[in-house]
């Protein structure tokens, strides 16, 4: 019997529906068959996502904000980047001796990560740079505030370039402070001479004004020496560490489907084995 065009898609779509169906009926008395291995599974992914998240640590999160002065934010970047290998590795010892610290305060640090505040691509940055500390106990965030300001201020090339500025600021320092006691005694010596009318007062009187003028220019330079003086570090801490109460890292709900994704998956695969080898030893028995 010959069918007509109209006839062949009717009769394709029938037989694919015909074969989905089979399917899901072989599927729904796989599981069925196996609900006991499944039921399991499912209990034993719920334990054990309870169980990892109860014994997992928390872990908090805090940032602090640094601004460079001899270094590159991207050099700066590179260097915190190798400190965090050298924690992911264990190598507590060596970044201990780094960052001037307790191998303690590293074990209960999680991770260390630093980016830019601002990506600018020119090849002096005037914005900073930040690095986000994961933390076991918030308790240790002062002591690594400390040893990473240590740590970066103390790279071999930053410390030299610190103490040749400092000392230069020093020596111009000590040159302004002799220059403003010797015009303060020639203040003083002038306002004895005016005070005991030795000389004519109107002369006197611009003489003084003029060294008040040069006494107020050098006092402000000295301000200003003695503040970059303070300043003269590697890296500045423009926000320190805050503690927060808040975790971070993989919540409960996402472990415990985790946990039921392994489970099933392996009883999936347990079960699959069951059902093979009960299909092999009936087609065994059926050829006997």
């Amino acid at each position: 019997m010959v069918m007509s065009a109209d006839n062949k898609p009717r009769q394709h779509n029938t037989q694919d529906d015909i074969d989905l169906i089979n399917l899901l009926e072989k599927a729904v008395l796989f599981f069925r068959r196996y609900k006991i291995i499944f039921i399991i599974a499912i209990i034993a992914g719920i334990s054990s996502g309870i169980f990892f998240y109860s014994i997992s640590p928390n872990l908090y999160k805090s940032r602090i904000i640094l601004h460079s002065s001899y270094l590159t934010n991207p050099e700066q970047i590179q260097i915190v980047d190798y400190w965090n290998e050298l924690l992911k590795r264990g190598e507590y010892k060596v970044l201990a001796e780094t960052l001037n610290c307790g191998e303690g305060m590293l074990q209960n640090l999680a991770s260390l990560k630093a980016a830019e505040v601002q990506k600018v691509y020119t090849p002096e940055n005037p914005n900073g740079f930040y690095i986000d500390a994961t933390v076991k106990n918030n308790s240790i965030l002062g002591e690594l505030q400390n040893a990473i300001v240590y740590g970066l201020n103390n790279t071999e090339y930053v410390k030299q370039k610190s103490a040749l500025r400092k000392e230069n600021f020093r020596q111009i320092i000590d040159k302004v402070t002799i220059e403003i006691r010797k015009l303060d005694s020639i203040k003083t010596s002038i306002e004895n001479i005016i005070s005991n009318k030795e000389k004519n007062s109107s002369s006197l009187m611009i003489d003084v004004t003029g060294v008040n003028k040069e006494l107020i220019e050098m006092n402000e330079k000295l301000l200003n020496y003695r503040e970059q003086l303070k300043f003269a570090d590697g890296v500045q801490v423009l926000q320190g560490f805050v503690p927060l109460n808040t975790t971070v890292g993989i919540s409960l709900k996402v472990m415990i489907i985790l946990g039921m994704i392994l489970c099933l998956s392996l009883a999936y695969f347990i079960s699959l084995l069951s059902y093979v080898r009960d299909r092999l030893k009936k087609r065994a028995s059926a050829n006997a």
